[in-house]
């Protein structure tokens, strides 16, 4: 960061150094004296790269180099030998609206402006230090010392001489007379003026002139103040931008105090990163200040920053920031306009953020909307899931989001559904989790618990805490999703990173409850569509897969294996003397020897794999993606194997034996969609062989 002193390395050709009130005098002094083309030899003699409008708004501000060549210029120009001095004489006639006049004026008398010299000279240049030694009516005694670094120019005496005349006129008095005794720029250690004046009490007559100038000065520096506030209060009514709203206060601000050096600190919510905007600061400077005037005490900050809070009714933004590089001292007015500023910066804001919030909800409104929408024409509980776990991230600031659907059947909770943000989450959808292992979901499953809960690493419940954090979790809301009459499944909903964002409140609470009213009532409606989908696709008697849903399953299979070659094999399976049984014992006694017959099958093969029953005692095994030729070989010899032991049905030991036919994809069926044809074959000559070898005894 920058020092707040000069140093002896500084450089006397770059920098803030000089206002530009001098050279705004000093371009209306050139046209005087020779219209725009003197204007122009003075730039062109001087070297001056600067344009003349920069040089004559007073806001802006030049290197000491600039300013001391362009005094030699025009001095060379004019052929004036006191050209400076008399620059400086014209000062406030020249620029009477300028803000050191007016707080000048403020001051109430010309003594009190000699006494605060040192903060209006800062307006001025920053290459002195200005002290007032003696004060009183009528006279002053003035000391000023070249600030290290900086040399003292014989043509900055001279306008520090005009300079000193002026403030009597600010009050309507005659301009002071200056003797300079002492002069650095000749050797002295430093410049010593003596300013005496007529009082308005010492027996002369006020300059009516001067009162002129001084009325006029009034009105024409409390126009531009309030222009220049207006001109703010329009930014903030017509812009819809509110980065260059905040960068012209910030400008605005500088310009009005008259300081090298201004910064605007703000963040628009707490947990934001800061936004800066500044004047005569790199971005480096700007960022380090701005750490500093957002954390620190204002009382541990330089005295010659002046701070003014950037605070309304919602909320406390941050700070707007003049700033000196010494112990200059700002005028009380300077603090009333910068705070001034400060609350249209808090204005702009608040628009801003109302605005952010605003959109925000909106978009949030329309994702529920659309959530509904689409929650209506789901089908099925996985379908309604999937639309949750996609919606929810719209709706809430998170990173992962699980969709969990009570089974009651299975008595355990299913994930069906998960979004992810992080890269390296590579965890599959469906997870299971039983409630009995966890007390919080037996709380939801029992009716005992209906709130959702918020989890972080070191609070709620245990299990839940360490299942998440496992998973990288840092703050995690588990919300259930349930009627009056039962528990339909769960949210979870966690951040990876920066816990704040799952900060527990009425607003997020609210956004979260109406996602799980929605989902409550699609899932209820789901679970009649999963429960009618169910009767569709399955044995009513067995609770196996019917043939319609089997057909589905092997043209899944088949469309599956010609995009990604694997293995398919089909297992045709009719039981050998069932219709005897039935006739013998009765159909009630049938219809559970196919139920047992149906768990034994099932027993035998992997969840993926599919069971059927095709009616009657025909019933049909899908087994797909077997590694190895042996692994379908042991299916073959557990299938097989299922009707060793008798069968135990309403007390009678049943024997039953089964024709097993199998095909293999691509051995043998050239076209998967006649693979349970081949099979079905393959069983037929069975039970044929087993037939005549029968009748052959």
């Amino acid at each position: 960061m920058a020092s707040t002193e000069c140093t002896s390395a500084v450089s006397l050709d770059q920098g803030d150094h000089f206002s530009c009130s001098l050279s705004v005098v000093l371009l209306a002094t050139m046209r005087r004296f020779g219209g725009e083309e003197a204007v122009e030899e003075l730039l062109r003699e001087s070297g001056c790269s600067r344009s003349v409008a920069y040089l004559e708004e007073t806001g802006n501000w030049l290197s000491f180099g600039e300013a001391i060549t362009l005094l030699d210029a025009g001095q060379a120009i004019t052929r004036d030998r006191h050209f400076a001095r008399h620059l400086g004489e014209q000062a406030i006639s020249t620029v009477p609206g300028s803000a050191v006049a007016e707080m000048l004026r403020a001051l109430g008398a010309p003594e009190e402006a000699y006494r605060r010299i040192s903060a209006a000279s800062a307006k001025m240049n920053l290459v002195t230090k200005i002290e007032a030694k003696d004060v009183r009516p009528g006279y002053a005694d003035i000391i000023v010392t070249p600030r290290p670094g900086f040399p003292r120019a014989r043509q900055h005496c001279e306008w520090t001489c005009g300079l000193l005349s002026q403030p009597p006129l600010a009050f309507g008095l005659p301009p002071g007379v200056v003797e300079h005794e002492e002069c650095a720029a000749a050797g002295a250690q430093h410049c010593r003026y003596r300013v005496t004046w007529q009082t308005a009490d010492g027996g002369g007559e006020e300059d009516p002139a001067s009162q002129v100038i001084s009325l006029k000065a009034q009105v024409t520096s409390l126009t531009d103040r309030l222009e220049s506030l207006f001109a703010t209060a329009a930014d903030l009514a017509s812009s819809e931008d509110l980065e260059l709203t905040l960068a012209r206060i910030t400008e605005r601000a500088a310009h009005e105090t008259r300081t090298p050096r201004c910064l605007l600190a703000v963040r628009a919510t707490p947990e934001s990163e800061p936004r800066c905007h500044h004047l005569g600061l790199d971005d480096g400077d700007a960022a380090e200040i701005a750490g500093r005037v957002l954390t620190d005490d204002a009382s541990t900050l330089p005295s010659s920053w002046l701070v003014a809070p950037v605070v309304s009714l919602r909320r406390d933004y941050g700070c707007l920031v003049a700033m000196y590089d010494s112990e200059d001292r700002f005028f009380p007015q300077e603090r009333r306009l910068l705070e001034a500023y400060a609350r249209y910066a808090a204005t702009a804001l608040d628009s801003a953020t109302a605005l952010l919030e605003a959109n925000r909800r909106h978009k949030q409104a329309s994702t529920l909307h659309e959530l509904s929408r689409a929650l209506a024409f789901a089908a099925s509980s996985e379908e309604i899931a999937h639309r949750l776990a996609e919606a929810l991230p719209q709706v809430v600031d998170c990173d992962r989001v699980g969709v969990y659907v009570w089974d009651e059947h299975a008595d355990e909770l299913v994930r069906k559904a998960l979004t992810h943000r992080h890269p390296s989450d590579r965890e599959p959808p469906e997870f299971t989790v039983v409630p009995d292992q966890i007390e919080l979901l037996r709380g939801y499953v029992e009716r005992r618990r209906s709130e959702p809960l918020f989890i972080d690493p070191e609070s709620g419940d245990s299990d839940i805490a360490r299942m998440l954090a496992e998973r990288g979790a840092v703050g995690s809301v588990v919300v259930p999703i349930s009627t009056p009459e039962r528990f339909l499944g769960a949210l979870i909903v966690s951040v990876m990173a920066d816990p704040q964002r799952l900060r527990k409140c009425p607003e997020l609470l609210d956004r979260l409850s109406g996602v799980a009213a929605h989902a409550a009532t699609a899932l209820e409606n789901g679970r009649l569509v999963d429960h009618i989908t169910h009767l569709a696709r399955h044995d009513g008697l067995t609770g196996l897969t019917n043939r319609l849903h089997f057909s589905e399953q092997l043209s899944q299979a088949t469309r599956r294996v010609a995009q990604v070659p694997g293995s398919l094999t089909a297992f045709y399976i009719d039981l050998d003397g069932f219709k005897p049984i039935n006739d013998r014992y009765g159909h009630p006694v049938g219809d559970e020897l196919l139920r047992q017959v149906a768990d034994r099958l099932m027993d035998c093969v992997r969840p993926v794999d599919t069971v059927a029953r095709l009616g009657g005692d025909e019933f049909a095994v899908l087994v797909q993606d077997i590694r190895s030729p042996s692994e379908i070989d042991a299916v073959a010899q557990r299938l097989a194997s299922a009707f060793a032991a008798p069968f135990e049905v309403g007390g009678w030991p049943l024997q039953v034996t089964a024709s097993i036919g199998r095909a293999d994809w691509p051995v043998d069926a050239e076209e998967v969609d006649a693979l349970i044809q081949r099979a079905d074959a393959a069983m037929y000559e069975i039970k044929r062989s087993r037939t005549d070898e029968f009748a052959s005894r």
